[in-house]
């Protein structure tokens, strides 16, 4: 293998590990469950902000309840997105932030998956009108 063909191989390393991710800027799983799922007016994510060092055990956790059905969809930040930040973010998604009771259970599942420090919770709506800041968080948990 040419020096050219090393750089690009690294360049767009592909891994199952966040933290080493070239190839992509997320990953995302959806529930068995979960045939459609669509960013919407209603939908939200729990946002967890994790170190490079620590979000690839955050994610194998997110993503082993996502995979028994008991999340509905999760997305996480590669090292390609998180190039020039701090570290990653994982989303944890609901289908309505109307659903305060649907929120808390998730929030629930989270801390027992040992999520336990405070959380934000952001509706998609303000994410898409790029609500930023103070007022930024419609639940913190």
């Amino acid at each position: 293998m040419n020096e050219q063909s090393r750089l690009e191989e690294l360049l767009l390393r592909t891994s199952d590990w966040p933290s080493e991710d070239l190839s992509r800027s997320w990953h995302i799983r959806k529930s068995p469950s979960c045939e459609i799922f669509f960013s919407g007016d209603t939908t939200g994510k729990w946002v967890i902000f994790a170190p490079s060092t620590d979000v690839d055990l955050a994610w194998t956790k997110i993503k082993g309840a996502v995979e028994a059905d008991e999340l509905l969809v999760a997305k996480v930040s590669t090292a390609l997105r998180s190039q020039g930040r701090d570290g990653h973010v994982v989303c944890v998604y609901t289908r309505d932030w109307t659903d305060r009771q649907e929120l808390l259970r998730v929030r629930e599942m989270l801390r027992s998956l040992g999520f336990v420090d405070e959380l934000g919770y952001k509706r998609d709506i303000d994410t898409r009108n790029r609500i930023y800041g103070p007022g930024e968080w419609y639940l913190r948990a």
